[in-house]
């Protein structure tokens, strides 16, 4: 399987909620757990990918992800509000798995949807 092939299954089959253990697919403990919490928090996680791009084991996605807020995220207790927030990453695959992950959320969009923080407005001079 291409390291391509890895991520598109990965955010379709295990971001995605499709069922598939994410151990399938994933060797990087840090992105394992960061897999799991995003779940606990959103149990209906569904994900829109945008771009993909590959060379090599080198995978870059920017993708899209909403769902409902009925778990503990970020020390926000669950709030039962839909939230969509956007998401660039890169991955490595080695063995057919995702090795190593870089992964940049919107998180101050997603905060301010859980309403944990609010945007001060700013004055342009």
């Amino acid at each position: 399987m291409s390291a391509r092939s890895v991520v598109e299954r990965y955010l379709k089959d295990v971001l995605g909620g499709e069922k598939t253990e994410p151990e399938m697919l994933v060797s990087d403990e840090e992105l394992l757990r960061r897999t799991v919490a995003l779940h606990s928090g959103f149990p209906d996680l569904a994900v829109r990918v945008s771009a993909l791009l590959g060379e090599g084991d080198l995978v870059a996605a920017h993708f899209r992800a909403s769902g409902t807020h009925l778990g503990l995220v970020f020390g926000v207790p669950p709030t039962g509000r839909r939230c969509e927030a956007s998401c660039t990453a890169v991955y490595r695959v080695e063995d057919e798995r995702i090795a190593d992950a870089w992964v940049t959320w919107d998180t101050l969009s997603l905060m301010e949807q859980l309403g944990a923080i609010e945007r001060v407005p700013t004055v342009s001079a």
